[in-house]
C-alpha cells in the first residue's frame, strides 16, 4: 500500500503540472477571463497538488497495522483518498472546461479526502479487550 500511494502521489503531481500548463497554454491573457472562471480553475488546480501531497506523505508514513479490524478501517481509508483524488481531476475537467463555474463534485471530492484522512486515523485506535 506504501508504494500505491506514492505512485499515485508522484503520478497526481504530474497532473497537477500537466494541468497547469493547460491553464497557461488555453487561457493566455488571464486578465481578459472571467475573475470567478480564474479563481475556480487555479483552486481547482491546488485541490490536485493538496491530493498528491497526501498521497506522497501516506507513501512515505504508510504502516500497515497488525489487527484486521484495523487493517480494514486503513484500506478503506485508503480507497476513499485514491477515489477521491482520481475525482479531482475529473472535477477541474469538468468544472473548468465543461461547466464554467462552481459544482458540488470538488466539494464531494474534498469531503472524501477528509473521510479517507479519518478512517486512518481511527484504524489506529484498538478497541479495549473484554
Amino acid at each position: 500500500m506504501r508504494r500505491f500511494h506514492l505512485i499515485l502521489g508522484l503520478l497526481l503531481f504530474i497532473v497537477f503540472v500537466v494541468t497547469g500548463r493547460f491553464m497557461r497554454a488555453d487561457f493566455p491573457d488571464k486578465e481578459i477571463i472571467d475573475q470567478e472562471l480564474r479563481i475556480l480553475m487555479r483552486s481547482r488546480h491546488i485541490y490536485i497538488l493538496f491530493a498528491a501531497l497526501m498521497n506522497i506523505l501516506i507513501g512515505l508514513y504508510f504502516q500497515s497495522l497488525p489487527r484486521r479490524p484495523q487493517k480494514i478501517v486503513q484500506y478503506l481509508g485508503s480507497a476513499v483518498l485514491s477515489l477521491s483524488a482520481l475525482l479531482l481531476i475529473w472535477a477541474f475537467v469538468q468544472e473548468t472546461y465543461t461547466f464554467h463555474h462552481f459544482s458540488d463534485l470538488s466539494r464531494f471530492c474534498i469531503y472524501g479526502s477528509l473521510a479517507g484522512v479519518v478512517l486512518h486515523f481511527l484504524a489506529h485506535f484498538e478497541r479495549p479487550s473484554k
